[in-house]
């Protein structure tokens, strides 16, 4: 069920991280990624580079970290202060 509304009803059911309920916030942004099945990039490290010699499971594999990666960095920074968000990097 990942529809728009159920995405968008989990993403704003995280609070706002301003600074001073980091605990709370990191426990609603792991609980909302892992319902969204987008938890893999904080549970496995990166893959290897991708090189020519490499496999469909191989490559798979990569596709799937870099989604989990960008969607969790794209809803860990909506519910972010503003004034915090820079310290986030763009990649991982």
């Amino acid at each position: 069920m990942n529809s728009t509304s159920f995405i968008s009803a989990n993403v704003n059911n995280i609070p706002v991280l301003n600074g001073t309920n980091f605990k709370k916030w990191k426990e609603h942004v792991i609980i909302v990624l892992e319902c969204m099945d987008l938890d893999y990039a904080l549970r496995e490290d990166r893959p290897l580079d991708l090189t020519n010699a490499i496999t469909i499971k191989q490559r798979s594999t990569m596709e799937k970290w870099e989604r989990s990666n960008r969607m969790s960095l794209m809803i860990m920074k909506h519910s972010i202060l503003e004034a915090i968000r820079g310290a986030i990097p763009e990649e991982t």
